[in-house]
């Protein structure tokens, strides 16, 4: 696996060259969607992790983890290689920290102390990305797959369904979202879930890691607007609330003609803008879900549909 070879090649870097080494890697990460969703997704699962703090008791020669879980340490193991890569930019052949951090594991030889720190240190990152990216758990990725998945191929087939039945329309839309989403990342969703016996409430294991809070909803930009937006946002924050979930994801499917303009959220690459209250950050997924009636260069200036945190927030004061 690419992953698994960038740590390798970290691990067997000469020590003098490990901090340009490390940049190299965190260069290719940041270009890699699926461990962007993932690491976007890991943040959350531990928000407020004091990463000065912990840097500091490793200057110390103490590698004290400030997390309580996988992802909150990988998250720190992260940061930590940010760290090691920035030290190379700003200094270069002069850049200290790697030689400090490979003192500080105690080893005679400097090559022996990197190797040692990397395994204690930097390899947790590794594996919690392998194990996420590797079983397709990042929901984020899945999410961008799936828009391209309606918006490339499926708009016509979707809408004309969706046509039949305006009224109960936003369930085929919905079924669509749910059945991608257990095919391919293996996720069954709590804020609509199914089974094979009907609909339930609740289905699926809330209580653990892996539960997802995700729902659909359609956008026409008439009675379906933004104050129905308002409605399904405040919704998944109670679901996510409900069941003590940090993250939850709204995916609205934009039937309007008009683009959607969101809030613009601290992304760190991630596709989808995001809006935080109340301890959870939603995602705002939007699809461009009405089939084109004419070609892009014959369709004129677009008027997007602007978004503000207050309309989804405060809907009775827009």
């Amino acid at each position: 696996m690419a992953l698994r070879e960038r740590m390798r090649r970290i691990l067997t870097q000469h020590s003098g060259f490990a901090g340009h080494e490390v940049r190299l890697v965190v260069d290719w990460v940041k270009k890699q969607p699926a461990l962007r969703a993932a690491l976007a997704e890991a943040e959350q699962i531990e928000p407020g992790l004091d990463f000065a703090a912990f840097l500091s008791r490793l200057k110390d020669r103490d590698l004290s983890w400030q997390s309580t879980t996988e992802a909150g340490r990988a998250v720190l193991a992260w940061r930590l290689m940010e760290h090691i890569a920035d030290d190379d930019i700003k200094h270069g052949d002069k850049a200290r920290v790697v030689w400090h951090l490979a003192l500080g594991t105690r080893e005679r030889n400097a090559n022996d102390g990197w190797r040692k720190f990397v395994e204690l240190a930097l390899a947790p990152f590794f594996d919690y990305m392998g194990e996420r990216v590797g079983a397709e758990s990042s929901v984020l990725y899945t999410l961008e797959r799936y828009v391209r998945r309606v918006e490339w191929f499926d708009r016509e087939e979707l809408y004309a369904r969706f046509q039949q039945d305006t009224r109960n329309g936003e369930e085929v839309y919905n079924l669509d979202l749910q059945r991608f989403l257990y095919l391919e990342g293996n996720y069954v969703t709590h804020a609509k879930p199914r089974s094979a016996s009907g609909e339930a409430d609740i289905i699926g294991e809330v209580d653990s890691d892996e539960a997802l809070i995700c729902d659909g909803k359609i956008f026409d930009a008439g009675s379906r607007g933004k104050n129905y937006l308002a409605k399904g946002y405040n919704q998944i924050i109670q679901y996510a609330q409900d069941y003590q979930k940090s993250v939850a994801y709204l995916v609205i499917f934009n039937i309007s003609g008009r683009p959607l303009q969101f809030p613009a959220g601290e992304s760190k690459g991630v596709s989808f803008p995001y809006v935080d209250m109340a301890g959870v950050r939603v995602y705002l997924v939007g699809v461009r879900a009405l089939p084109p009636r004419t070609t892009a260069s014959k369709q004129g200036k677009a008027s997007p549909v602007v978004v503000t945190v207050e309309d989804l927030v405060n809907p009775d004061s827009s």
